[in-house]
C-alpha cells in the first residue's frame, strides 16, 4: 500500500505514536500480527482479541485504532459503530471487498478498509494515519469506491443542498478531484496551486459541511443533486 496514493490525499509523513488492539477471529493471524506491529517504534500495541468475544470483553482503554479482520462474508458494521461510540477509531483489513461492502464500512464510521495482502510496513503507516484522523483506502480498492461516483444517487441528506451552496467555486473543484480518487499533491497539480492551499480549501470544506474528515466530505458531496451547479453565497 503506498498512503501516498490513499484516496483522500495523504501525502505528509505521519509521526503519530498510536496505541493499538489487534482484533482477529484467527487465533494465529491476531498474535503474528500483533507482535510484528508491536516491533514499530511508532506503535504501542496493546493486546489482541478475537474479534467474535462480546466487545465488553476487549481492552479498549486508551486505544486509539482497532485493527478489525473481516472476512469476506463478515458483518462488521454493528461492531464499527459500537466502537465509534468509545471514540476508538476502526482500521478494516479483509478479502473480498465490494463495493456495497465497502460504502457500508465507511458509512458505519470505518476509517480505513484495506486489503488483507498489505506488507506490514504499509499496515503501521496506515494505523498511524487513522490515528491522526485521516481516512485511508488500499489502491486495489480505488476502482470499487470510484464506481459510486457514477451510481445513481441516492437521496441527499437533509440540510445538505444548503451546505453545499456555502462552497467556493474552488472548494467544489477540490472536492471533486478527491472524489475521483486525486491525492493532494495530484490536485495541486491540476489546479496549478500548492498542496498547501489543497489542504486550506480541504480545512475550509471540513467547517462549512461539519464533516469529520475528507470522507464524510465527499460523501455529502456525493449525495447532492450531481446535476446542481451550486451557486457561491
Amino acid at each position: 500500500m503506498s498512503l501516498e496514493r490513499d484516496l483522500f490525499g495523504l501525502d505528509e509523513s505521519v509521526e503519530t505514536t498510536a496505541r493499538v488492539l489487534v482484533a482477529d477471529h484467527d487465533p494465529i493471524s491476531r498474535h503474528v500480527l500483533a507482535r510484528v506491529l508491536g516491533a514499530s517504534a511508532q506503535l504501542v500495541v496493546t493486546g489482541s482479541v478475537n474479534n467474535h468475544q462480546p466487545l465488553r470483553q476487549w481492552p479498549l482503554d486508551r486505544v486509539d485504532v482497532v485493527v478489525l479482520a473481516v472476512a469476506p462474508q463478515e458483518e462488521c458494521t454493528g461492531l464499527v459503530r459500537q466502537l465509534g461510540l468509545r471514540k476508538v477509531s476502526v482500521l478494516l483489513v479483509g478479502t473480498g471487498w465490494t463495493q456495497r461492502r465497502l460504502d457500508a464500512a465507511f458509512e458505519a464510521g470505518a476509517m480505513g478498509c484495506l486489503v488483507k495482502n498489505i506488507k506490514v510496513a504499509g499496515l503501521s503507516a496506515a494505523i498511524r494515519a487513522v490515528a491522526s484522523g485521516h481516512t485511508v483506502l488500499s489502491p486495489e480498492l480505488h476502482t470499487l469506491y470510484a464506481r459510486r461516483t457514477h451510481a445513481e444517487p441516492s437521496p441527499a441528506p437533509a440540510g445538505t443542498e444548503h451546505l453545499l451552496h456555502t462552497l467556493t467555486s474552488r472548494e467544489r473543484e477540490v472536492l471533486r478531484n478527491l472524489a475521483e480518487g486525486m491525492s493532494t499533491a495530484e490536485t495541486a497539480v491540476r489546479l496549478r496551486v500548492s498542496p498547501a492551499t489543497v489542504k486550506s480549501h480541504v480545512s475550509h470544506v471540513l467547517t462549512k459541511l461539519g464533516a469529520r474528515n475528507r470522507l464524510e466530505a465527499v460523501l455529502l458531496f456525493q449525495h447532492g443533486d450531481r446535476s446542481a451547479d451550486y451557486a457561491v453565497t
